[in-house]
């Protein structure tokens, strides 16, 4: 029980000193949301390759949760993309919005 304890002190050590920082993010979510965009111009939806493209022009919204990190873009509220993200990896997917 003992040794189960400390193996999880220490992912949790691990998980902290490497969660990624917010510009981690950024890239990997906007090549997302970019993809996005160029998907609903191939099928001729203006209005969702209008709203990833103005959704790009936006800073985006961290959150860190100490052991890992949540990026949305453009906000939390309105998210096309959300990444999270632990252990320096971050995993970017679209939301049901873009």
């Amino acid at each position: 029980m003992l040794k189960a304890l400390i193996l999880i002190v220490i992912v949790a050590v691990a998980a902290y000193f490497t969660n990624p920082a917010a510009s981690a993010y950024q890239d990997p979510a906007r090549e997302v949301l970019s993809e996005a965009a160029s998907a609903d111009l191939e099928q001729v939806d203006l209005g969702g390759a209008l709203g990833n493209a103005v959704a790009t022009l936006g800073d985006g919204e961290y959150q860190s949760f100490y052991v890992a990190g949540k990026y949305s873009l453009p906000n939390a509220a309105d998210a096309r993309v959300e990444c999270w993200g632990a252990f320096t990896l971050v995993q970017c997917n679209r939301t049901a919005a873009s």
